[in-house]
């Protein structure tokens, strides 16, 4: 899944649109939760996690936590009642969003950071609020005693091979970043009488952060939570070259693994929050924590997609390996997938260059309108690449992990696997006075997906594809006002079917939403 961000071009060029809009955040109004549980109260133990899938681009993102609260009231504002404290350190933390250092905490999920442990009165929280040390802060402020940003760079940054830059804040200094009702699991977190729970944040930084152009960069944020079992929720595996590859059964690494669930009722399976990662060096991947599920027990079973390209370089000749799609349904929490084998796409037609097979291209245009007239609409919209999947007697179509994305203008596009961008400008075949326009590309495998079904015993049933030379897409592109996206009318538009090839051939597919209002 990508997002991408729409704006309004006129024949002088683009005019900046509307930008992402982060709820305001309050640090006020809320009681400390330090006493004893009570036949009211019950404790929250807050933990910080994030995916880390765009190390490529990023070595580190450093932000600063000064304060987490919760709000019974999905509406609560700024200056309202009802602010509970979930995390309220002495002196703010500056994390490393890259390699979360899971501290002094034991827990089978080695990535979780906690952030502080708070007796709240009971009840269910369908707000929470996030909120960072600006990059200035005001004389008398406290603050941690080093920083890993170093001078001048303020509070928070990213750290690339180019060097440390100032991640810029929008108002999540001063107002916070709000985390409402839909992005938290079961739409809220319930704090039960004389009972402990652990909650999670899942902090989004490989979609969170935009560039700005000439070395800057901005936070977007997206966040997610969800109450979380530390001892057994969790998805692993590993990824391996499968039979036919250049070497079968080696680890793949730095392959895209996605967490995806069918919501009740519809056969399209949907990424979960935090439901995105890469391999290591050995091929492993691992989902923990997963959110709890309080609509059922146990929890229902997962479906795991994964993508992947190696490349092998031999006598100062380097060559690029592009696999087919795999998935494996049915993966229980606490279930292993196993080796899940990845089937070299053969090659077609001449090269370029020395790769030896490359993904498919497509790519478009997105533009949006709202009301009766064509007034354009600036604001970020979802796309994802889905294919179809046989599980038993079942068809389910699947979101197929996207290799590179692009869009125009540079700084218009966010992409959790990791940022990609272009630096095309408006002219890039999406020049228009009458709607928000965004041009996009997207590089995804060229072959069918091979399926597979969980197995208590050997981890999956993962066979090869019908085709390894081919595939069949479809694009959707989402704008229903999750995620700070556009809300339009209708919220959701498919493509036709398409058959996509390797190689440099380019698929096009553009889209027009209508109806829409800015986030």
């Amino acid at each position: 899944m990508k997002k991408w961000r729409l704006d309004s071009y006129t024949g002088l060029g683009f005019l900046a649109g509307v930008l992402l809009t982060v709820a305001a955040l309050v640090s006020c109004g809320g009681g400390s939760a330090s006493a004893p549980m009570s036949s009211t109260t019950g404790t929250v133990n807050t933990y910080l996690s994030d995916p880390p899938t765009c190390t490529l681009d990023f070595q580190h993102v450093y932000v600063t936590i000064t304060k987490v609260q919760a709000n019974i009231n999905p509406n609560a504002g700024p200056t309202d009642s009802g602010w509970q404290t979930l995390a309220a350190p002495t002196t703010p933390i500056q994390v490393d969003l890259m390699s979360l250092n899971p501290g002094a905490t034991t827990n089978f999920c080695g990535t979780l950071f906690l952030l502080g442990k708070e007796t709240l009165p009971t009840g269910t929280y369908q707000q929470i609020r996030f909120i960072l040390l600006s990059n200035s802060p005001a004389p008398g402020t406290a603050t941690p005693s080093s920083n890993a940003c170093g001078n001048g760079n303020g509070w928070n940054c990213v750290v690339t091979s180019s060097g440390t830059s100032e991640l810029q804040l929008s108002s999540e200094a001063q107002t916070g970043i709000k985390i409402p009702s839909p992005n938290i699991t079961s739409g809220g977190l319930t704090v039960t009488a004389g009972q402990s729970v652990d909650l999670n944040i899942n902090f989004d930084s490989c979609a969170s952060i935009v560039p700005e152009g000439n070395g800057q960069y901005r936070l977007t944020p997206v966040l997610h939570a969800g109450e979380v079992s530390l001892n057994t929720n969790t998805i692993s595996g590993t990824v391996v070259e499968g039979s036919g590859a250049p070497n079968p059964g080696a680890p793949i690494a730095n392959a895209i693994v996605l967490l995806e669930q069918a919501p009740t009722g519809s056969t399209t399976d949907q990424v979960v929050p935090g439901g995105t990662t890469t391999t290591d060096a050995n091929g492993a991947f691992a989902f923990c924590p997963i959110p709890a599920s309080s609509s059922s027990s146990p929890a229902p079973p997962y479906d795991v997609v994964v993508a992947g390209q190696t490349t092998q370089t031999s006598l100062g000749v380097t060559t690029m390996t592009t696999y087919n799609p795999s998935v494996v349904f049915g993966v229980p929490v606490g279930g292993g997938t196993g080796s899940i084998p990845l089937f070299a796409e053969t090659t077609t037609g001449s090269t370029t260059g020395l790769v030896t097979t490359r993904p498919a291209s497509i790519s478009g245009q997105i533009t949006s309108t709202g009301g009766s007239k064509p007034t354009p609409v600036p604001g970020e919209v979802q796309l994802s690449a889905f294919q179809t999947a046989t599980n038993g007697t079942s068809t389910v179509t699947i979101t197929v992990p996207v290799f590179t994305a692009s869009a125009a203008p540079s700084s218009d596009v966010t992409d959790s696997q990791p940022p990609i961008y272009s630096t095309d400008t408006a002219s890039g075949g999406c020049a228009t006075s009458t709607a928000a326009c965004v041009a996009y590309a997207v590089a995804v495998p060229a072959s069918a997906v091979a399926a597979g079904v969980y197995s208590p015993t050997s981890g999956n049933t993962v066979t090869a594809p019908s085709s390894t030379e081919s595939a069949s897409y479809t694009i959707n592109v989402l704008a229903d006002g999750s995620d700070s996206l556009l809300t339009c009318s209708p919220t959701s538009l498919t493509s036709s079917s398409l058959t996509v090839s390797q190689g440099s051939s380019t698929t096009t597919v553009n889209f027009n939403l209508t109806g829409c209002s800015a986030p």
